[in-house]
């Protein structure tokens, strides 16, 4: 493809301002070293010639003589570019960002990495494969920072939590990077990657996958210096087949251990109560990897949850830490999440914190919006789970809904992503609904058709958010005349069930306020 489009005066201008402004900065900078003298953010910038040789491209377009061209961030995305950034073309299935290239130059871009020959006012390296060169770029930049200590974190369950926990522990010690949202792909980890500065002592790095070989192509290019799992369950059959895959790809993050030292300190961090724990006991005892911590709630750990009870204002438990007993309390809900808190406890102290700098970050999380908040409603309250869904997440949310005191309503959107035995999984779960104690059943979505006859009476399908809100609602104002009944519900389903609309609805109706968390 090449792009014919004309290009005004005034980017042309715009460009040589970029080349005068970086002959100065050579003339100043010449023999500085990128990541000891540019201190700050603000301040960030890359030369094109390092990424020409971080990615093996080769200069192509107007201004190709010119290297000096300097850029301060990168973009895959128009929408969100802004001015001195590289803007990289990567094809997609439905896109192909080679055609917003005149766009991307409108809007400030510097320069562009293509994998086709174009006409471009502004340097162009070309390569073979864009969405490869953003990852051996990212990988080289990664090599570059002077961060103290890089953590990454996959799991079926519980890994944006623990990476937002992480988080919480960590920014009180020092300057931490963590992944944003859910920048956890081959795209979003390079991403991340890139947001690396000389200032940052900590990184924390969420890996996901949906297909075999993604983590392990992830964690070579963070090269972590502390690797954890926060466990094995049903997500993503479709992708990888069995749970056996699911426990075998997950433990592909151990791969990128050991990258970048002589000696082999990296550190694996595992979960004995997970699926899959034997396995990765032996892939790291493959992979040369000698440091490993433990956590879980059997004596098995080095890390040993005990005591669990919820609280009014959320969860109490015991952390055994190599045979020393402290409590630890949280004002969040489920007894998953000591178990992430387990994990946060094992990694932060493998990366040299103390006790005492770990504690406050524990006893301050308030959880991740969409994943498990209690929001209290006239009847009880309203658990919004809705930003994803598999079979294990379900089952404990159900665990944490009908321990509140009252009767409980689940509303259930698809699970996504389960291949083959997706129709299983869903009556599986409307089974154990049943078998917990739930009261009502309300599911949205083609595959959870089958559920209502599953679960029995009080079961019920609807075509629509508004449907289902609306049935909710009803029973919610039923309750709320007879006063001295209590009423709880869990919302959640996959991300394209979009459940977080029946939450609002229903918010919108019947949220109230309370100074405690359900117990």
């Amino acid at each position: 493809m090449e792009n014919q489009h004309e290009f005004p005066e005034q980017w042309l201008s715009h460009i040589q301002t970029q080349i005068d402004d970086s002959d100065k900065r050579l003339n100043n900078e010449m023999e500085s070293n990128m990541a000891v003298n540019i201190q700050k953010s603000t301040q960030f910038s890359w030369s094109l010639l390092d990424l020409q040789q971080a990615v093996e491209g080769e200069f192509i377009g107007a201004l190709d003589h010119d290297q000096r061209v300097c850029f301060n961030s990168v973009s895959t995305d128009t929408r969100t570019l802004k001015p001195g950034a590289l803007y990289i073309a990567i094809k997609g299935e439905q896109f192909d960002g080679h055609d917003f290239i005149v766009q991307a130059i409108q809007q400030g871009a510097v320069a562009v990495l293509v994998s086709e020959v174009v006409k471009s006012v502004v340097p162009a390296i070309l390569v073979d494969n864009t969405t490869r060169a953003l990852g051996l770029f990212a990988k080289w930049h990664r090599q570059q920072m002077p961060v103290k200590k890089l953590i990454a974190v996959t799991g079926s369950n519980g890994k944006t939590t623990t990476k937002s926990l992480l988080l919480n522990i960590f920014q009180n010690v020092g300057n931490t990077l963590a992944t944003e949202g859910n920048l956890n792909n081959n795209l979003g980890v390079p991403r991340t990657l890139l947001n690396l500065r000389p200032e940052h002592e900590f990184a924390i790095i969420e890996m996901g996958a949906n297909h075999r070989h993604e983590i392990s192509y992830l964690t070579q290019l963070a090269a972590p210096d502390i690797a954890l799992i926060t466990n094995a369950g049903d997500a993503h059959l479709e992708g990888f087949g069995s749970l056996q895959g699911v426990v075998e790809a997950k433990g592909e993050i151990f791969q990128g251990l050991n990258q970048n030292a002589i000696k082999k300190e990296g550190i694996a961090v595992i979960n004995v109560d997970s699926n899959g724990y034997l396995d990765w006991v032996q892939m790291i005892k493959t992979l040369g990897v000698v440091k490993v911590v433990r956590f879980g709630a059997s004596d098995k750990a080095d890390i040993i949850i005990s005591n669990l009870k919820p609280t009014g204002h959320g969860i109490a438990f015991h952390l055994t830490i190599y045979g020393v007993s402290h409590k630890v309390t949280m004002p969040v809900l489920g007894a998953h999440n000591a178990h992430n808190a387990a994990a946060c406890v094992a990694i932060s102290l493998s990366a040299g914190l103390s006790w005492s700098e770990i504690l406050p970050g524990l006893n301050t999380f308030t959880g991740v919006a969409g994943r498990l908040q209690p929001q209290a409603i006239s009847t009880g309250w309203l658990i919004d789970d809705s930003y994803n869904a598999n079979p294990s997440s379900v089952k404990a949310g159900i665990d944490t809904l009908v321990n509140l005191a009252g009767q409980s309503i689940l509303c259930l959107g698809v699970m996504a992503e389960l291949g083959d035995g997706c129709e299983k999984a869903h009556q599986e779960v409307a089974r154990y609904a049943k078998q917990q104690g739930v009261n009502y059943l309300f599911v949205y979505g083609k595959a959870t058709q089958q559920m209502p006859d599953e679960f029995g009476a009080q079961a019920f399908y609807f075509d629509s958010h508004s449907q289902l809100a609306s049935k909710v609602a009803q029973l919610l104002e039923e309750a709320t005349l007879q006063k001295n009944v209590a009423v709880n519900l869990l919302v959640k389903g996959s991300r394209s069930a979009s459940m977080e609309k029946v939450s609002q609805l229903l918010l919108s109706q019947f949220a109230t306020t309370s100074q405690n968390m359900p117990n």
